[in-house]
């Protein structure tokens, strides 16, 4: 297959050059969540089963969403605000957004700004929604050599739940934000990781915006976006260590990773990984309505393996219910870690609608009306 690309060679602009840039892009963009995208932004080439839907099929379920019909979820997670999001998440200016470089800090303010836009109370620990911390990491090429010092930063934040007992119990959508930089002198050098993971972290951001804009929620729900997952689960290790809710408990943490794509088979499944440690499928499965454009599936054999390979790992170390949330082409995309994960690759009406299941599929655990429980020993 060849590689659609847009090749462009740039020179070292600063990254404060950049933002201004790439939030007006977005402004403009999510003006026109109604209309289409305009002509400097490039096409959709999404080549797995497209002809059999579009962005105006029915959308996620018939029943009433906790307060707000499907029609009113669609309103608010749109086709277009995803759109957008993917888009400036893995354009060339971020630069693969590789955790130990300088150019992760565009995708983190971009993130920490679109939290500030939608309203999200920040924790007192983490201002600005930053949580920073250090970070030494040694050679593996030179083990001797002294460790490298490393600023790094978790984007955080959350909506408060409605209900006053309730709201002292936390549920955490999570996602890396980080990809694997840049690499070799010629050619496409630029790792974008569109699908890993500029489409968890685009799921996050819809949702935050979604319950920041609803207030539908019992429970208080946090959003973070981790750095550093492609260097060992760095970020995520140190958020699930020092978690800023002092006032309740962590009653699961659902992590987002490459669901950009559908199935193999052209199916929109969404694979749910780890579904016999802990009873949160079996929460989803009887909340998502059976309108749903969205089919949840356990992992394959070979794929079950993979709920120790994202950030949610970090989490159920510390003794946290949690799992991943993944298309099921993930595990064995040809692109991963390739320079052509590219956004052009990418069904963004699979991936609206999946973000719009989520709301559906998580609506009794967010109310508080469902309580996961364990079923296997962590660790």
């Amino acid at each position: 297959m060849d590689v659609l690309r847009r090749h462009r060679n740039r020179g070292a602009a600063p990254l404060s050059a950049l933002l201004p840039a790439l939030f007006l892009s977005l402004s403009l963009a999510l003006s026109a969540c109604h209309g289409s995208r305009g002509p400097e932004t490039a096409p959709v080439i999404t080549p797995v089963a497209q002809e059999q839907r579009s962005p105006e099929a029915p959308v996620v379920s018939t029943a009433a969403v906790h307060g707000h019909s499907p029609e009113e979820v669609a309103r608010i997670i749109t086709r277009e605000a995803v759109d957008a999001h993917i888009y400036t998440l893995s354009s060339d200016e971020m630069m693969g957004r590789d955790a130990f470089s300088p150019h992760i800090q565009l995708a983190e303010d971009y993130i920490a700004e679109q939290f500030r836009r939608a309203g999200l109370s920040e924790f007192p620990q983490f201002p600005d929604y930053r949580n920073r911390f250090t970070h030494e990491q040694r050679s593996r090429q030179d083990p001797d050599a002294p460790p490298v010092t490393y600023e790094l930063t978790n984007i955080v934040g959350y909506v408060e739940g409605s209900d006053p007992v309730l709201k002292h119990e936390y549920i955490l959508f999570g996602a890396h934000h980080d990809h694997i930089g840049v690499r070799g002198d010629t050619g496409d050098v630029i790792y974008n990781g569109a699908d890993d993971n500029a489409t968890g972290t685009t799921a996050v951001l819809a949702l935050a915006e979604y319950f920041a804009a609803t207030r539908t929620n019992k429970r208080s729900l946090v959003f973070a976006t981790f750095t550093a997952e492609e260097r060992g689960l760095i970020g995520s290790r140190h958020l699930a260590a020092n978690l800023p809710m002092e006032d309740g408990p962590l009653v699961s943490m659902i992590n987002f990773e490459m669901i950009g794509k559908p199935a193999p088979d052209g199916s929109w499944s969404l694979m749910i990984l780890g579904p016999e440690r802990s009873t949160l499928a079996d929460i989803f499965r009887s909340a998502l309505s059976p309108d749903s454009p969205i089919t949840l599936v356990d992992p394959l054999e070979h794929q079950v393996r993979y709920y120790n390979g994202s950030d949610n790992r970090a989490f159920d170390a510390e003794g946290y219910i949690t799992t991943t949330l993944a298309s099921p082409q993930s595990t064995d995309d040809p692109y991963y870690h390739r320079p052509n994960d590219h956004y052009e690759f990418l069904d963004v009406d699979y991936m609206t609608q999946v973000i719009r299941a989520v709301v559906d599929m998580t609506r009794t655990l967010v109310s508080g009306e469902a309580t996961p429980v364990r079923k296997a020993p962590w660790g």
